[in-house]
Parts: C-alpha cells; structure tokens; sequence
C-alpha cells in the first residue's frame, strides 16, 4: 500500500511539472510576442519608416508570422520568430536613431560653413 501511495505520488509530482512546463511555454511565446509588439511600436516612434523600412518590414512580418505560429500551437516557432521580429525590431529602431543623429551631425555642419562664409564676408567688407 505503501508502494502505491508512493507510485501515485510521483506520477502527480511529474504530471504537475509536465502541465507547469506547459504553461509556462504558452507564458513565453505571449510575452516574446508582447516584446516584439512594444519594440516595433518604439521603432515606429522612432521614425524607422524613414530610416529603416526593410528592418521594420522585416520585424512586421515576423511579428505576424509568430502569430500564425500561435494559432497553429507551435509555440516554440512562435517564440522563436517573436523574438527574432523583437531583434529587427530594435536594429530598426537603432539604425533610426543614427539616421536622425547623422542628419542633425549634417544640419550643423552646413549651419557652421554658412557662419563661417558670413564672418569672411563681413570681414572682407570692413577691409
């Protein structure tokens, strides 16, 4: 009887880690899929339209691929395409961010040359 009550035991324990390991798959690909959702939402914040449209293309389309992953409970797809779609997502966003510094590094640029033609022309005037 003992033996039993052991057997039955363990078969409880394992079938609880089982359905917990379960559970906590569906709980990843849910947050990886939440993750890659917020990440593109910021590279789209970003302006990644303008300065990186294939990276921001490219983490959409992964993004919606790990969805139909989902809906065909390939949960481990779906993870591993939402945390690939958070991946573009971010160099999307980072490639943004360069983009807008090269363009200000530029604007002051040409704002300094325009100072500087100014100061040689009045001083050329004052001459």
């Amino acid at each position: 009887m003992k033996v039993l009550s052991r057997a039955v035991s363990i078969t409880i324990f394992l079938m609880t880690l089982i359905a917990a390991g379960c559970a906590a798959k569906g709980v990843a690909h849910v947050e990886s899929i939440a993750g890659a959702e917020s990440a593109i939402n910021q590279a789209q914040d970003s302006k990644a339209t303008i300065y990186a449209p294939l990276e921001l293309k490219l983490a959409e389309e992964k993004l919606n691929a790990a969805k139909a992953e989902v809906a065909k409970e390939e949960f481990l797809k779906a993870e591993y395409l939402a945390d690939e779609a958070l991946m573009d997502a971010r160099l999307a966003e980072a490639k943004s961010l360069s983009g807008k510094a090269k363009k200000q590094a530029q604007e002051m640029r040409d704002s300094i040359e325009t100072l500087r033609r100014e100061i040689e022309r009045t001083q050329k005037q004052k001459q």
